[in-house]
Protein backbone atom coordinates (compact mmCIF):
# COMPACT_ATOMS: atom_id res chain seq x y z
CA UNK A 1 0.00 0.00 0.00
CA UNK A 2 0.77 3.64 -0.60
CA UNK A 3 2.94 5.54 2.32
CA UNK A 4 -0.33 7.03 4.06
CA UNK A 5 1.08 11.05 4.74
CA UNK A 6 -0.72 10.83 8.49
CA UNK A 7 2.27 13.24 9.84
CA UNK A 8 4.43 15.66 8.69
CA UNK A 9 7.15 13.87 11.19
CA UNK A 10 7.28 10.41 10.03
CA UNK A 11 6.42 8.34 7.45
CA UNK A 12 5.73 4.65 7.93
CA UNK A 13 8.13 3.10 5.48
CA UNK A 14 10.72 4.77 8.03
CA UNK A 15 9.51 3.09 11.20
CA UNK A 16 11.04 0.85 13.38
CA UNK A 17 10.00 -1.49 16.47
CA UNK A 18 11.81 1.14 18.62
CA UNK A 19 10.05 4.59 16.89
CA UNK A 20 8.95 6.96 19.00
CA UNK A 21 5.14 6.94 16.64
CA UNK A 22 5.06 3.41 16.81
CA UNK A 23 5.19 3.04 20.34
CA UNK A 24 1.93 5.43 20.36
CA UNK A 25 0.32 3.85 17.59
CA UNK A 26 0.49 0.67 20.00
CA UNK A 27 -0.50 2.08 23.26
CA UNK A 28 -3.55 4.09 21.33
CA UNK A 29 -4.17 0.50 20.29
CA UNK A 30 -4.12 -0.99 23.29
CA UNK A 31 -6.38 1.73 24.47
CA UNK A 32 -8.84 1.45 22.34
CA UNK A 33 -8.59 -2.82 23.19
CA UNK A 34 -9.23 -2.57 26.63
CA UNK A 35 -11.69 1.31 26.72
CA UNK A 36 -13.33 1.08 23.50
CA UNK A 37 -13.15 4.20 20.99
CA UNK A 38 -15.52 6.04 22.62
CA UNK A 39 -13.16 5.53 26.12
CA UNK A 40 -9.22 6.69 24.03
CA UNK A 41 -8.00 9.34 26.24
CA UNK A 42 -4.88 11.13 25.13
CA UNK A 43 -3.83 10.80 28.94
CA UNK A 44 -4.12 7.07 28.79
CA UNK A 45 -2.50 6.84 25.52
CA UNK A 46 0.44 9.02 27.64
CA UNK A 47 0.61 7.05 30.16
CA UNK A 48 0.84 3.75 28.76
CA UNK A 49 3.42 5.34 26.52
CA UNK A 50 5.32 6.83 29.20
CA UNK A 51 5.63 9.70 27.16
CA UNK A 52 4.59 13.82 27.32
CA UNK A 53 1.28 15.00 25.77
CA UNK A 54 3.51 17.47 23.92
CA UNK A 55 5.99 14.46 22.27
CA UNK A 56 2.13 12.62 21.32
CA UNK A 57 1.00 15.93 19.78
CA UNK A 58 4.15 16.19 17.94
CA UNK A 59 3.48 13.33 15.40
CA UNK A 60 -0.15 13.28 15.65
CA UNK A 61 -2.28 16.80 15.63
CA UNK A 62 -4.87 15.01 16.81
CA UNK A 63 -6.90 12.38 18.25
CA UNK A 64 -8.72 11.74 15.22
CA UNK A 65 -5.04 11.14 13.54
CA UNK A 66 -3.58 9.00 15.79
CA UNK A 67 -6.64 6.72 15.62
CA UNK A 68 -6.45 6.64 11.88
CA UNK A 69 -2.65 6.07 12.06
CA UNK A 70 -2.76 3.28 13.97
CA UNK A 71 -5.63 1.62 11.66
CA UNK A 72 -3.31 1.77 8.76
CA UNK A 73 -0.06 0.40 11.10
CA UNK A 74 -2.68 -2.94 11.22
CA UNK A 75 -3.55 -2.70 7.42
CA UNK A 76 -0.47 -2.27 6.22
CA UNK A 77 1.14 -5.25 8.25
CA UNK A 78 -1.69 -7.44 6.49
CA UNK A 79 -0.71 -6.34 3.49
CA UNK A 80 3.38 -6.69 4.13
CA UNK A 81 2.52 -10.33 4.63
CA UNK A 82 0.55 -10.71 1.75
CA UNK A 83 3.57 -9.28 -0.43
CA UNK A 84 6.05 -11.19 1.45
CA UNK A 85 4.07 -14.71 0.61
CA UNK A 86 3.66 -13.79 -3.14
CA UNK A 87 7.57 -13.19 -3.23
CA UNK A 88 8.46 -16.32 -1.09
CA UNK A 89 5.79 -18.69 -2.51
CA UNK A 90 5.79 -19.85 -6.45
CA UNK A 91 3.10 -22.07 -5.85
CA UNK A 92 -1.07 -20.39 -6.12
CA UNK A 93 -2.49 -23.18 -3.89
CA UNK A 94 0.53 -22.83 -1.05
CA UNK A 95 -0.18 -19.10 -1.30
CA UNK A 96 -3.73 -19.57 -0.31
CA UNK A 97 -2.85 -21.57 2.46
CA UNK A 98 -0.35 -19.05 3.43
CA UNK A 99 -2.44 -16.11 3.27
CA UNK A 100 -5.27 -18.23 5.58
CA UNK A 101 -2.67 -18.84 7.93
CA UNK A 102 -1.59 -15.25 7.47
CA UNK A 103 -4.62 -13.48 9.42
CA UNK A 104 -4.45 -16.09 12.39
CA UNK A 105 -0.91 -15.05 12.95
CA UNK A 106 -0.14 -13.97 16.56
CA UNK A 107 -0.28 -10.39 15.68
CA UNK A 108 -3.73 -10.44 14.22
CA UNK A 109 -5.05 -12.97 17.24
CA UNK A 110 -3.70 -11.06 20.05
CA UNK A 111 -5.91 -9.61 22.50
CA UNK A 112 -5.01 -6.46 21.38
CA UNK A 113 -5.83 -7.28 17.56
CA UNK A 114 -8.91 -8.92 18.00
CA UNK A 115 -10.96 -6.19 20.53
CA UNK A 116 -9.98 -3.53 17.93
CA UNK A 117 -10.94 -4.99 14.34
CA UNK A 118 -14.07 -5.01 15.45
CA UNK A 119 -14.29 -1.84 16.60
CA UNK A 120 -12.22 -0.63 13.30
CA UNK A 121 -14.85 -2.27 11.48
CA UNK A 122 -17.50 -0.13 13.56
CA UNK A 123 -15.77 3.25 12.80
CA UNK A 124 -15.80 2.38 8.66
CA UNK A 125 -19.40 2.57 9.11
CA UNK A 126 -19.46 6.48 9.30
CA UNK A 127 -16.15 7.66 8.62
CA UNK A 128 -15.03 7.65 5.01
CA UNK A 129 -11.44 7.35 5.43
CA UNK A 130 -11.47 4.83 7.42
CA UNK A 131 -14.31 2.99 4.78
CA UNK A 132 -11.87 3.96 2.15
CA UNK A 133 -8.72 2.41 4.02
CA UNK A 134 -10.37 -0.76 4.01
CA UNK A 135 -12.09 -0.86 1.17
CA UNK A 136 -8.54 -0.64 -0.67
CA UNK A 137 -7.26 -2.89 1.26
CA UNK A 138 -10.54 -6.01 1.00
CA UNK A 139 -10.22 -5.06 -2.70
CA UNK A 140 -6.67 -5.90 -2.77
CA UNK A 141 -6.78 -8.79 -0.95
CA UNK A 142 -9.66 -10.10 -2.83
CA UNK A 143 -7.60 -9.59 -6.29
CA UNK A 144 -4.82 -11.40 -4.84
CA UNK A 145 -7.06 -14.74 -4.06
CA UNK A 146 -8.61 -14.28 -7.43
CA UNK A 147 -5.11 -14.40 -9.09
CA UNK A 148 -4.29 -17.44 -7.05
CA UNK A 149 -7.79 -18.98 -8.03
CA UNK A 150 -7.39 -18.27 -11.53
CA UNK A 151 -4.06 -19.56 -11.97
CA UNK A 152 -5.84 -22.69 -10.45
CA UNK A 153 -9.72 -22.78 -11.73
CA UNK A 154 -8.35 -21.16 -14.95
CA UNK A 155 -12.25 -19.45 -15.19
CA UNK A 156 -12.52 -15.95 -14.25
CA UNK A 157 -16.13 -15.40 -13.16
CA UNK A 158 -15.73 -18.43 -10.96
CA UNK A 159 -12.41 -17.37 -9.48
CA UNK A 160 -14.06 -14.45 -8.83
CA UNK A 161 -16.57 -16.13 -6.79
CA UNK A 162 -13.80 -18.31 -5.18
CA UNK A 163 -12.71 -15.92 -4.06
CA UNK A 164 -15.65 -14.10 -2.67
CA UNK A 165 -16.33 -17.25 -0.73
CA UNK A 166 -12.62 -17.61 0.67
CA UNK A 167 -12.48 -14.21 1.66
CA UNK A 168 -15.62 -14.37 3.79
CA UNK A 169 -15.02 -17.55 5.29
CA UNK A 170 -11.42 -16.50 6.71
CA UNK A 171 -13.45 -13.46 8.19
CA UNK A 172 -15.92 -15.59 9.30
CA UNK A 173 -14.36 -18.02 11.04
CA UNK A 174 -11.94 -15.11 12.67
CA UNK A 175 -15.22 -13.69 14.05
CA UNK A 176 -16.55 -16.44 15.67
CA UNK A 177 -13.16 -17.58 17.08
CA UNK A 178 -11.97 -13.96 18.31
CA UNK A 179 -12.31 -15.06 21.56
CA UNK A 180 -10.51 -18.01 21.77
CA UNK A 181 -7.39 -18.47 24.07
CA UNK A 182 -6.71 -21.57 23.04
CA UNK A 183 -4.10 -22.43 19.89
CA UNK A 184 -6.08 -26.02 19.43
CA UNK A 185 -9.10 -24.20 18.41
CA UNK A 186 -6.67 -21.70 16.48
CA UNK A 187 -5.62 -24.80 14.36
CA UNK A 188 -8.82 -26.07 14.15
CA UNK A 189 -10.35 -22.72 13.29
CA UNK A 190 -7.41 -22.77 10.45
CA UNK A 191 -8.19 -26.23 9.41
CA UNK A 192 -12.06 -25.36 8.71
CA UNK A 193 -10.99 -22.42 6.39
CA UNK A 194 -8.30 -24.93 4.58
CA UNK A 195 -11.42 -27.55 4.34
CA UNK A 196 -13.84 -24.53 2.80
CA UNK A 197 -10.64 -23.51 0.30
CA UNK A 198 -10.28 -27.47 -0.65
CA UNK A 199 -13.98 -27.85 -1.56
CA UNK A 200 -13.93 -24.43 -3.52
CA UNK A 201 -11.27 -25.90 -5.88
CA UNK A 202 -12.93 -28.91 -6.54
CA UNK A 203 -16.57 -28.06 -6.93
CA UNK A 204 -17.72 -29.01 -10.70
Amino acid sequence: MSDHKISERFTFGELTEESTPLRIMHSALEEISTNGLSGLTTKGIRQRANLSTGIIHHYFDTKDNLVYAAYVYLVRDLHQSSLAIFRSEADPKKRLQAMIRMNFSSVHISPEARDVWPQFWAQAAHDERTARLLRVYYRRFHSNLAHDFRALLGDRDKSQEAANLLLASIHGVWFLHRFSDSPKQMEQAVALIEQNLELLLNRP
